[in-house]
């Protein structure tokens, strides 16, 4: 991922415990926040490369550690026990607490002097928990990346019920968050039917939404760490898409803005 202007990137330990990586432009305030949802994995290699290619496009980017009341600072491989680690490690996992990492997430990105703007970009795990904040609180813009388990759960955090109930998208539509979605035809998580069922729920509840699917691709495509499920061809036009949708957030200039690309499937 090649920088657009210098950042400064490290990790950062808040008073309420929580560590963040924590990535911004070196020059210039940040036009907004945009809290970057971690994979299974944890705040891998993969995902803080993310938040440094986010701050180079002039984001204060921040990823939450959300595993640190379990373990701090997971970073587990891409193979089977890396992801039997990453699941006990969601195990753990509370809706109150993913809220509050959220919002001191927030809070850390506006002590840094980000406009007061309010985006979520996650992958995987970290789609789902960006969704799920985003019932319980104010967001400008979630952008879900193969983000499972929301409309039909499947793992202890959507339980009793997932974050997209019919009160779930009624609290995204009183929020007027955005709602992007990007999903791969191949993923093994979310299957077309439930895709389809979602931009209904979407559509039901009012909520403002984008989804798209790029047909060819897997789960996990926007990764290149990942060679086996990564394609080029798709995550360059979901980066593209994603700064995009980031490039319309309250009080962003237009300055810089890149045209979207032309769609994929939707």
């Amino acid at each position: 991922m090649s920088n657009l202007v210098p950042v400064s990137a490290r990790w950062t330990r808040l008073s309420d415990g929580l560590d963040v990586y924590a990535a911004v432009p070196s020059e210039g305030a940040s036009a907004a926040t945009v809290v970057v949802g971690m994979e299974l994995f944890g705040v891998t290699a993969w995902v803080r490369k993310v938040c440094e290619r986010l701050a180079a496009a002039g984001y204060a980017a921040i990823a939450p550690d959300f595993y640190w009341r379990t373990a701090r600072h997971a970073d587990l491989g891409y193979d089977d026990a890396g992801r039997k680690e990453g699941f006990r490690l969601l195990g753990h996992l509370t809706r109150e607490g993913v809220s509050a990492d959220t919002e001191a997430a927030f809070a850390a990105g506006k002590e840094l002097g980000a406009g007061p703007a309010r985006a979520f970009t996650g992958f995987s795990l970290g789609g789902h928990l960006g969704v799920l904040a985003a019932t319980r609180l104010p967001l400008d813009t979630v952008i879900s990346c193969y983000g499972g388990w929301t409309l039909d759960g499947g793992i202890p955090l959507a339980e009793p019920e997932p974050p997209l109930t019919p009160a779930g998208a009624a609290a995204l539509a009183e929020h007027d968050t955005l709602l992007v979605g990007l999903v791969g035809g191949q993923d093994f998580l979310i299957t077309a039917d439930e895709w389809q069922r979602l931009g209904q729920r979407l559509q039901q509840g009012g909520v403002r939404h984008e989804l798209t699917v790029y047909p060819q691709a897997e789960h996990g495509f926007l990764c290149e760490d990942r060679p086996a499920s990564y394609d080029a061809s798709a995550s360059d036009d979901a980066w593209q898409r994603i700064l995009e949708v980031l490039a319309q957030l309250p009080g962003r200039s237009s300055v810089g803005r890149q045209e979207p690309a032309s769609p994929s499937s939707h």
